[in-house]
């Protein structure tokens, strides 16, 4: 037999270990302490990628892998762009995971690394807590809290959750770009 056609495809590094997601699942609740690691180590890999110009806008910890050493590497940058070569989507798409979007992917308009210190937040928040901050029946739905509610304290759903991290999620889940951290 003949092997015809071309290949398409992603190679990509083989990671072991395990998602974020996976970990949150397991665990619940992340010791603060940990989750404040792993965070800082997504911010790292999120601020490599922004000096070169690169915006990921899709943070979720299904795209972060943990390994044994608990140490972190983001993945997927399927739909990342370089927001000064303009929006390779149409204006108006949706385009990232409804539960860790920011607002203004929500409503189709320009990301920025902002929009990533977004979703960041949100993963915080899910690792303090075990869960995510909106949810809902559609993606429409969970999009629409995103834009319109103010986000949850993580105390009020975890109250061993250090006050101080209440603070830090809520400034990162700002609904506007400039009222989050900068970088």
């Amino acid at each position: 037999g003949r092997l015809g056609g071309v290949f398409h495809g992603t190679v990509m590094e083989y990671l072991p270990g395990r998602t974020l997601k996976d970990v949150i699942v397991a665990m619940g609740a992340l010791d603060p302490k940990l989750a404040i690691h792993i965070c800082l180590q997504i911010l790292a890999a999120e601020r490599f990628a922004h000096t070169k110009g690169i915006v990921h806008r899709d943070i979720k910890p299904q795209n972060v892998m943990i390994d044994d050493e608990w140490n972190v590497k983001i993945t997927d940058f399927g739909i990342a762009h370089n927001p000064v070569d303009g929006d390779l989507t149409q204006t108006g798409q949706m385009v990232g995971t409804a539960q860790y979007i920011s607002p203004e992917q929500a409503q189709g308009k320009t990301v920025a690394n902002t929009s990533d210190l977004y979703s960041t937040g949100v993963v915080l928040f899910e690792m303090l807590t075990g869960k995510v901050p909106f949810d809902g029946d559609s993606s429409v739905a969970i999009a629409l809290q995103h834009i319109n509610q103010p986000p949850p304290r993580p105390t009020a759903v975890n109250p061993t959750v250090p006050p101080v991290l209440d603070a830090v999620v809520l400034k990162a889940m700002a609904k506007s770009p400039v009222e989050r951290f900068a970088n």
